[in-house]
């Protein structure tokens, strides 16, 4: 049986060879881990830019030999020195312009500790790593999250924002005025919250 060929007469084989792999611009992916603990979630400060000094999640870039899943709890581990378990994929966050340094796009994950949380101890270009309690708690779609460490405190609101055309079915995270997490981090705990039914209507924190 002859081989398929495409309106260039090119074989499958022929095509990927002289494939220009610059044809196309190639943004950044990154992972995300939003680590859960009942009512505890764990954050690291960064120890380099952007955003130096502040909260996120551990997380980092994909190598190309790895998939998401697997560089997740590679960057868990290598920042944490902690695994993780029944991991949950949420969506991708990818807004032009979210991170300063190029085109990046994340694949974020809600996951539980597998083993002793109490182990949590910084590493990699991680400066701290630390459980914060958290609250949440929503109204009209403004979702209210508070964060308690063992030194600070830090309070602030996401808006739930659904899509007036019915295209998409999951909702955006708006964070409204300053917040204590790196980049879009308080989007991506808002959205992690909501997946795991761990924000509370009407004022009930």
């Amino acid at each position: 049986m002859e081989e398929p060929r495409n309106a260039e007469g090119l074989t499958e084989a022929e095509f990927l060879d002289a494939y220009d792999v610059t044809k196309f611009e190639r943004p950044s992916v990154t992972v995300d881990i939003i680590l859960l603990d009942g009512a505890r979630v764990l954050l690291i400060r960064r120890g380099n830019h952007p955003d130096i000094g502040k909260l996120a999640f551990p997380g980092g870039f994909v190598v190309p030999d790895e998939d998401c899943r697997t560089a997740a709890l590679r960057e868990l581990y290598e920042e944490t020195s902690l695994s993780a378990r029944d991991m949950v994929e949420l969506p991708v966050a990818s807004a032009p312009g979210r991170d300063p340094r190029t085109r990046i796009i994340t694949v974020p994950f809600a996951a539980k500790p597998a083993g002793d949380p109490a182990l949590a101890a910084a590493g990699d270009d991680a400066r701290d790593a630390e459980w914060f309690g958290f609250t949440a708690s929503e109204r009209d779609e403004r979702i209210k999250i508070t964060l308690s460490g063992a030194t600070e405190k830090h309070c602030f609101y996401v808006k739930r924002i659904y899509d007036e055309n019915g295209i998409f079915a999951d909702p955006t995270y708006l964070p409204e005025g300053e917040n204590p997490l790196a980049g879009d981090h308080a989007a991506l705990l808002a959205c992690a919250l909501d997946r795991m039914n761990k924000i509370y209507p009407g004022g009930r924190e």
